[in-house]
């Protein structure tokens, strides 16, 4: 006889999920923050402005792009209520 075996596609769920421990409390945490967000390297005012308008322009374009479908999707909906199609 052999023994069950558990099912090999079920996931393994922990007991107990760890969390790490804050060694040095609060201040620690907040001296830590301030030490890594002077490691960041900040995009210039160009580098800004630039992504800005590139995402502005994109939201444009999908708002544009509902517009024509919607446009689009009532205009066959009218024509199936009126039995023209």
């Amino acid at each position: 006889m052999s023994t069950p075996m558990a099912n090999q596609n079920e996931p393994t769920v922990p007991s107990r999920i760890a969390v790490p421990k804050m060694k040095g409390g609060v201040s620690q945490f907040f001296k830590e923050v301030g030490i890594e967000m002077r490691k960041v390297i900040w995009p210039t005012r160009a580098e800004t402005m630039r992504l800005t308008y590139a995402v502005l322009f994109v939201c444009v374009l999908f708002v544009v792009y509902l517009y024509v479908a919607g446009y689009l999707v009532d205009m066959v909906v009218r024509l199936l209520e009126k039995g023209a199609v």
